[in-house]
C-alpha cells in the first residue's frame, strides 16, 4: 500500500476527538477535536476542520470489534491522515458510504483517510485543504494592524520549511533586502509591544497555519532573538 502522510503538525483528539461532517456547496467538512497534549500551538478543547472538494463519496464509521480495518498497521501505520496512492477503492470501498455526486470526473479523484479514535473516515475528492478553528488570526490584525510580525512570518514559511538558527539569519538578510532597514526596524518595534502585551506565544499559532513542521515555542523564542540582536543593519 502506496500512501503519503498529510497532516504536518497537527492530529484528532486521541480519546475523543468528536468527529462531525456536514455538507458545504463545494463538498463536505469534517470538524475535530484537535490533539493538545502533542502540539504547543494548540489548546485544550480547540477544533480544526478538514475541508474536501468536488467529493464523490465518503464513509465515517467504526472498525470492526477487534480494533481493526481493512487495512492493517503493516499496510498502513494506524492514527494519521493520509492519502492513499492507486488505491482499489472502485472496488473495495465500504458499503454504508455516502455518494454526493456520482457524475464526477473519476480520473482526478483522490482518497483520503483519516483514523482517529473508534472512528475512520474515508473520501473520495479531488482535492482537501486543512484549517483550524480559532479567531486568534483577527485578534492579531485588530491588535496590530501593520501586522509586521505576521508579514515577516509569512514570508519565512514562503522560502523555508525548516526551523533553525541558521536559517533565521539567512532570512532576516534576505527579508532586510527584500523590505528595507525602515520596515525591519518597525518589526523590532512591533515585537516590543508583543512582548509587553504578553501575545509573543499566540504568534506560534500564526506561524503553524502553514503547516511547517517542528516549530514550536523553542524555535519562536529563537527567531525573535535572531530578530531583536540582530546588527548588520
Amino acid at each position: 500500500m502506496k500512501y503519503i502522510k498529510l497532516n504536518k503538525n497537527w492530529n484528532a483528539e486521541p480519546n475523543a476527538p468528536e468527529p462531525c461532517i456536514s455538507e458545504t456547496d463545494e463538498g463536505i467538512e469534517l470538524t475535530f477535536f484537535l490533539n493538545s497534549f502533542l502540539y504547543q500551538h494548540i489548546d485544550d478543547g480547540e477544533k480544526g476542520t478538514l475541508e474536501f472538494f468536488n467529493v464523490y463519496a465518503y464513509r465515517l464509521g467504526t472498525t470492526n470489534d477487534e480494533g481493526q480495518f481493512r487495512f492493517n498497521n503493516k499496510q498502513l501505520p494506524w492514527g494519521e491522515f493520509y492519502e492513499l496512492i492507486d488505491s482499489k477503492w472502485n472496488n473495495d470501498f465500504p458499503n454504508d458510504k455516502v455518494i454526493m455526486n456520482d457524475l464526477t470526473n473519476k480520473k482526478s479523484l483522490r482518497h483520503f483517510i483519516f483514523f482517529m479514535k473508534d472512528k475512520t473516515f474515508e473520501c473520495i475528492a479531488t482535492d482537501f485543504h486543512f484549517k483550524f478553528n480559532d479567531t486568534i488570526s483577527e485578534h492579531l490584525e485588530e491588535k496590530y494592524p501593520k501586522g509586521y510580525l505576521n508579514h515577516y512570518l509569512a514570508m519565512f514559511t514562503a522560502n523555508f520549511n525548516t526551523p533553525s538558527i541558521d536559517n533565521y539569519q539567512v532570512y532576516t538578510n534576505l527579508y532586510i533586502q527584500m523590505e528595507g532597514i525602515k520596515e525591519f526596524n518597525n518589526l523590532k518595534t512591533e515585537i516590543k509591544n508583543i512582548r509587553k502585551n504578553n501575545d509573543l506565544n499566540l504568534y506560534l499559532k500564526i506561524i503553524n497555519y502553514s503547516e511547517i513542521e517542528n516549530f514550536g515555542k523553542e524555535q519562536l523564542n529563537e527567531m525573535i532573538k535572531v530578530i531583536e540582536t540582530y546588527k548588520n543593519i
